[in-house]
């Protein structure tokens, strides 16, 4: 039976599949919202780290709010590209464990990457990125939520699971004297006229992770069908994000 289209995050592929995401969801619309209103309340905006930042699109949206911008990319085929998004920015090409950005920063991000780091290292990664605020600096950590459609897909088909939440309980636990820490939900969804683009997205969104064993087409195109198709053929699933908030206390 043939299998789902599995793809690098460098291939054609990928890059219309990602398209059709992004022209089928108010995700980064509102994702760039939330994130805009945090840009305005902090007291300061000297430094901004992107911890992960990929090709730079997520990076670009705030390097006029800043007087220096800190990218962290170790892949090099996207520091190309956020190089030339960001052509000011100081690129480091190490993994966060191993970088040492030159300055702390008022905010640092972390967006859709804990997806890819080991559960294991999850709070010495928190640890690192947030070593690197500056006091009343916040790090954001974005992850989708795990009650969402696509999560829920991703767990039926990979067995795969993530939160935020044992994480914001553990930092507050642990270093609750140093942090403030809260979680923030920010509602999002596709919204498809038909059903390819929404299988096209629900391939992608499983394409976020490795594939050692990918599902039958048939199987995902069953699953589309029965979760995700409204009455009017139309097609509808969330893709709600969590923005996890540690605040150095100054």
């Amino acid at each position: 039976m043939q299998a789902i289209t599995v793809y690098g995050s460098q291939s054609e592929a990928y890059h219309r599949a990602f398209k059709v995401f992004l022209d089928h969801t108010d995700q980064k619309a509102n994702a760039r919202a939330w994130l805009q209103d945090l840009v305005r309340s902090l007291p300061s905006r000297r430094v901004f780290i992107d911890a992960g930042a990929g090709n730079g699109q997520v990076t670009a949206w705030f390097v006029p709010s800043f007087e220096r911008t800190i990218a962290i990319e170790p892949n090099d085929s996207l520091r190309d590209e956020l190089r030339r998004a960001c052509p000011s920015a100081e690129v480091i090409a190490e993994p966060i464990l191993e970088a040492k950005p030159s300055a702390t920063a008022d905010l640092v991000l972390c967006s859709h990457v804990f997806y890819y780091i080991e559960r294991a290292e999850w709070m010495a990664t928190l640890d690192r990125l947030a070593s690197w605020l500056a006091p009343g600096g916040i790090l954001v950590v974005v992850l989708q939520n795990p009650g969402t459609d696509c999560m829920r897909m991703l767990k039926h088909f990979l067995a795969k699971h993530f939160h935020l939440s044992g994480l914001a309980q553990a930092i507050h636990r642990e270093r609750g004297d140093a942090y403030e820490v809260g979680i923030d939900t920010v509602p999002a969804h596709v919204s498809t006229p038909g059903f390819d683009s929404a299988y096209t997205v629900a391939e992608f969104m499983l394409n976020l992770l490795h594939l050692p064993d990918p599902p039958s087409r048939r199987s995902l195109e069953d699953y589309v069908r029965a979760h995700f198709r409204e009455q009017a053929g139309t097609f509808r699933f969330s893709c709600h994000q969590d923005f996890l908030r540690i605040r150095r206390r100054s």
